[in-house]
C-alpha cells in the first residue's frame, strides 16, 4: 500500500512540473515566472524625464523602486534621440544576472505603444544567432556595460509615426538559463521641439546625507534659457545655452523639489526630481499594546498607529493618501529593536486609506498583517461579488508597475455581529466534507460568499456537515486555485467583503454544519512582504539571511519562496495566522496544504522526501499545540501523503489526515482492479488507533472518476464503462462502497453529478464549466 501511495504522490509531482515547465496549464505559476522576469521593476532613463516631470513625485519612485532598486541604466547617445538617425544605446547590467557573465548578449526589444506592447514582427528576438543584428558589445567591465548602434526606424522595419517609444531587455541567447537584465527598459524617441532632461543624479527620487554636496545637470535639446529652481526658489540661471551645472548642499532634514525649466520664446519644457535628507530612525519603544500591523483605537476614529517587523532593517517610511504618497521625514518610522512603527494622525474615521512601506529606501511593501490588499487586477472583480470597492490609488501605480499592492485601514469600522454562537461540531470520526472552490461552485460571475450563502441549503440536504474552502487568502491575480497567496490576513477580494465571508460561516454554523480552511503555510508567491524584503534579485530568490523564507525549497514540491518552519520567525507568523482565522472569522479549523514540506532536512527524491521525519513531526506538533492552546476543538487537517509511521503518529496526537483513495477506486470503476482493494481507505487496516482518516475518491488535486470511466472504461461484450448509463452506475457502486466504510470522509465538488469534465481543460487550475 505505502509502494502504491508513493507512486500516486510521484504521479502528482510529475504532472505539476510538467504543467508548469509547458507554460500551458497552472496559470498561477505562469504568472510567478512573468513577475519574475519582470521583477516588479521599472527603471527610468535620462529620456524619460519629461515624462516624469508631468507626473507626481510617487510616480518617479516606483519607476525605481519595486521590490529592490538595481544599478542596472539605460543611457543614449544623442540624449535626446531621433527614430530615424542612429542612436547609441548603453545599458549597465550591474546587479543582474548578466552581471559578470562573459557570453554573447542580445537586446530584446519591442514598441510600446499607449498600454499595448507590439511584438512580432517588430519585436527582435535574441532566441536564435542568426538575430545578429540585435548583438549587444560589452564595451566595460565592472561595471559590465553593453552598447548597441542602430537607427530605429530601419531596426524596426517601422516609420516615425509608429515609433514614439521602445522597451527593451537584454538576454543571453538560451530563454532558459536564466541570464537577463531583469527589468523593463524604455526609451522615449524625441518628437523635435523643445525639451529638457536631467542628467544627474540619475534616479527621479533620491535619498541623500544631511548636508550632502551634490551635482544637479540639466541638459536641453537646444539652446535656450535655463532656470533651476528648489521648492521653487531659482537658485541658478543661464540663457543661450544646452547645459546647466549646480551644486547642492542639503539640508539636515526634510525633503525638497528641484525643478529645471527650459524656455525660447514661447516654447517651455520642464523636467523635476525629488531628493530627501537621510535621517538615522528615532529608537523609541512602541507604545504598550502595539503589535505588528494595523492597530486601532478604539477611543479615537483619527488616529492609528502602524508597527512592521523588519529585522535587519534600518529605515522605514510609510507613505499614502494620508500624506500624499510622498516620502517624508514626518512619516519615517520609529524603530524599537527589530520593529518600526509610527502613528497617523488626522484621519476621517470610517474613510479607507491605501499606504505602503518603504523599506531602506529602495523596497516598497504592503502591511503583511492587513486584512484588505489592493492591486491592479481589482479592476477584473465582478461589481457584484464586492460592491464599492476602493479603487487602486493612481499615485501609487506607474505605467509598468504592475504588481504593486497597497494595504487598506478603516477606522471606527462597525464590527460584524456574529448570529450563531453555539452549533453541534461533528467528531473527527463523523466529518462529512464537501470541498468546494468558491469560483467554480457557482460559476465564475456567481463565485462570491453571498450566493455561496445561498447554496447552502443544497450541501446540509446532501448530508454534509462539513464544508471545506480551497485558500480564500489574498492570492495573484483573480482566477486561481488559491495556492500562490501573497498576504495571509487578507481575504481575496474577488469572492467579496471580509463580511460576506464570515456571514458565510456563521449561516454554515446556523444549520449545524462546520467550515474548514484550506490554509497555504508551505509557500507564498511574491510579493509576499517577507519574500519582497530579503529578496535577491539576481538569483530571482529570497536571500541569505531572510528570516522567514529558505534560499531554495527543502524538497521537490515547492514553486513558490518556500518557508522555514524551523525559523522563530515564521514559527511566530504561522501561530498568528492560525489565531487569526480561528478567532476572527470562526472557522473551525484547517486542512493545511503539503504538510510535508514543512521540514529544513533537503531533499529532492519524492520517495525519501516521504520518508519518517522526527523534525516535520516536531514541527507540526508544535504547531497544533499552539493552535489548541487557544482554540481545542479546532480540527486539524493534514495533506500529508508520507510514511505510514509518521502518519499513524500524527493521527495519535490528534491531527487527521488525507487519505487519497483516487487510484484504487479509480481501478475499480474502470473495472481494472482485480488485484486491487479498497482496504487502505480504513484506518484500522493501516494499524492506527484513532480513526481519523480522511478518505476520498477525489479532491480538487486527481482527474475527475467520471471523466476516467467513459474515456478509459473496460468493455467486455454489450456492457461498455465508456457508456454513460453505465459509467454512472459504476460510480454509484463505487460511492456504495465509498461511504459504508466507518471514518471521515470527503468528496469534491460536483462529485455527487458524476462531473465529467477533464481536470485539464482551461488549463489544470483554470475555471471549469458549472453543468
Amino acid at each position: 500500500m505505502e509502494d502504491k501511495l508513493l507512486n500516486e504522490v510521484r504521479y502528482r509531482v510529475l504532472e505539476l512540473k510538467l504543467e508548469y515547465l509547458t507554460f500551458i496549464k497552472a496559470r498561477p505559476y505562469i504568472m510567478t515566472l512573468l513577475r519574475y522576469l519582470c521583477l516588479f521593476l521599472l527603471t527610468y532613463n535620462e529620456n524619460m524625464r519629461n515624462f516624469l516631470s508631468k507626473t507626481t513625485p510617487i510616480l518617479g519612485l516606483c519607476g525605481i523602486i519595486g521590490f529592490q532598486s538595481m544599478a542596472q541604466t539605460v543611457t543614449t547617445d544623442p540624449i535626446f534621440p531621433k527614430a530615424d538617425e542612429v542612436v547609441t544605446i548603453s545599458v549597465d547590467v550591474a546587479g543582474t544576472s548578466l552581471d559578470g557573465y562573459t557570453g554573447d548578449v542580445w537586446i530584446w526589444t519591442w514598441i510600446e505603444r499607449g498600454n499595448t506592447d507590439i511584438d512580432a514582427p517588430t519585436n527582435v528576438n535574441p532566441a536564435t544567432a542568426a538575430q545578429s543584428d540585435a548583438l549587444m558589445t560589452k564595451v566595460s567591465a565592472s561595471p559590465d556595460v553593453y552598447e548597441i548602434a542602430f537607427i530605429p526606424v530601419d531596426f524596426f522595419n517601422s516609420t516615425v509615426a509608429e515609433l514614439d517609444e521602445i522597451g527593451l531587455k537584454l538576454k543571453s541567447i538560451d530563454w532558459d538559463d536564466g541570464l537577463q537584465s531583469d527589468t523593463d527598459l524604455f526609451i522615449t524617441f524625441s518628437a523635435g521641439g523643445l525639451e529638457v532632461t536631467i542628467v544627474e543624479p540619475t534616479a527621479p527620487l533620491l535619498f541623500v546625507d544631511a548636508n550632502e554636496v551634490f551635482n544637479i545637470r540639466a541638459v536641453s535639446s537646444e539652446n535656450a534659457d535655463l532656470s533651476l529652481s528648489i521648492d521653487g526658489k531659482e537658485v541658478i540661471a543661464a540663457s543661450g545655452v544646452t547645459e546647466i551645472n549646480y551644486l547642492e548642499t542639503a539640508g539636515n532634514s526634510g525633503s525638497k523639489t528641484v525643478k529645471v525649466t527650459a524656455a525660447i520664446l514661447d516654447q517651455t519644457a520642464e523636467a523635476t526630481f525629488d531628493y530627501i535628507i537621510r535621517n538615522n530612525s528615532v529608537q523609541e519603544p512602541r507604545p504598550d499594546g502595539v503589535i505588528d500591523g494595523i492597530n486601532y483605537d478604539s477611543n479615537d476614529g483619527t488616529t492609528v498607529t502602524l508597527s512592521l517587523w523588519a529585522p535587519l532593517k534600518s529605515s522605514v517610511y510609510v507613505l499614502g493618501d494620508f500624506n500624499g504618497w510622498e516620502i517624508s521625514s514626518d512619516y519615517q518610522m520609529k524603530q524599537d529593536g527589530e520593529h518600526f512603527w509610527l502613528k497617523i494622525t488626522g484621519l476621517t474615521p470610517q474613510t479607507e486609506y491605501g499606504f505602503q512601506y518603504l523599506v531602506e529606501e529602495s523596497i516598497l511593501v504592503a502591511d503583511p498583517f492587513a486584512d484588505k490588499i489592493l492591486d491592479p487586477d481589482d479592476s477584473g472583480i465582478p461589481t457584484a461579488s464586492y460592491p464599492n470597492l476602493k479603487p487602486f490609488p493612481a499615485e501609487a501605480l506607474s505605467a509598468e508597475w504592475y504588481f504593486n499592492r497597497i494595504s487598506v485601514l478603516q477606522t471606527n469600522q462597525t464590527p460584524y455581529n456574529w448570529q450563531t454562537t453555539t452549533y453541534n461540531r461533528p467528531a473527527n470520526e463523523e466529518l462529512l466534507i464537501y470541498e468546494l472552490l468558491v469560483r467554480d461552485f457557482l460559476g465564475e460571475t456567481n463565485g462570491n460568499y453571498q450566493t455561496l450563502v445561498d447554496t447552502l441549503s443544497y450541501i446540509k440536504d446532501m448530508g454534509f456537515n462539513c464544508v471545506e474552502l480551497m485558500p480564500v487568502m489574498e492570492f495573484n491575480g483573480n482566477n486561481s486555485w488559491g495556492y500562490n497567496p501573497t498576504f495571509m490576513f487578507a481575504p481575496d477580494k474577488f469572492y467579496g467583503p471580509k463580511d460576506a465571508l464570515k456571514r458565510f460561516i456563521d449561516e454554515a454554523h446556523a444549520m449545524n454544519m462546520v467550515v474548514i480552511l484550506d490554509l497555504v503555510l508551505n509557500q507564498n508567491d511574491t510579493p509576499a512582504p517577507y519574500a519582497a524584503m530579503y529578496f535577491d534579485f539576481k538569483t530571482f530568490k529570497p536571500a541569505a539571511n531572510n528570516p522567514w523564507f529558505n534560499v531554495n525549497a527543502t524538497h521537490p514540491f515547492s514553486v513558490f519562496n518556500d518557508f522555514n518552519h524551523e525559523s522563530t520567525f515564521t514559527q511566530s507568523f504561522v501561530d498568528t495566522v492560525n489565531y487569526y482565522w480561528l478567532q476572527e472569522y470562526q472557522f473551525d479549523g484547517y486542512r493545511f496544504d503539503l504538510s510535508k514540506g514543512f521540514t529544513q532536512n533537503v531533499n529532492s527524491d519524492v520517495g525519501l522526501w516521504s520518508a519518517y521525519d522526527a523534525s516535520r513531526v516536531a514541527i507540526l506538533k508544535r504547531m497544533a499545540d499552539e493552535i489548541w492552546s487557544h482554540s481545542p476543538e479546532a480540527y486539524i487537517i493534514l495533506e500529508h501523503f508520507a510514511d505510514n509511521t509518521e502518519e499513524k503518529e500524527l493521527s495519535d496526537y490528534g491531527m487527521m489526515i488525507w487519505g487519497n483513495g483516487h487510484f484504487d477506486y479509480k481501478e475499480a470503476i474502470l473495472g481494472f482492479g482485480e488485484n486491487l482493494s479498497i482496504g487502505w481507505s480504513y484506518f484500522k487496516n493501516r494499524g492506527w488507533d484513532n480513526n481519523y482518516l480522511i478518505s476520498y475518491m477525489e479532491s480538487h488535486d486527481e482527474q475527475r472518476q467520471m471523466f476516467e470511466a467513459i474515456n478509459f472504461g473496460n468493455a467486455a461484450g454489450s456492457y461498455d464503462i465508456k457508456q454513460t448509463a453505465t459509467a454512472l452506475d459504476r460510480l454509484k457502486l463505487a460511492a456504495a462502497f465509498f461511504f459504508t466504510v466507518p471514518g471521515p470522509k470527503m468528496i469534491w465538488q460536483f462529485g455527487e453529478f458524476g462531473y465529467d469534465v477533464d481536470i485539464n481543460e482551461n488549463g489544470r487550475t483554470g475555471i471549469k464549466p458549472t453543468k
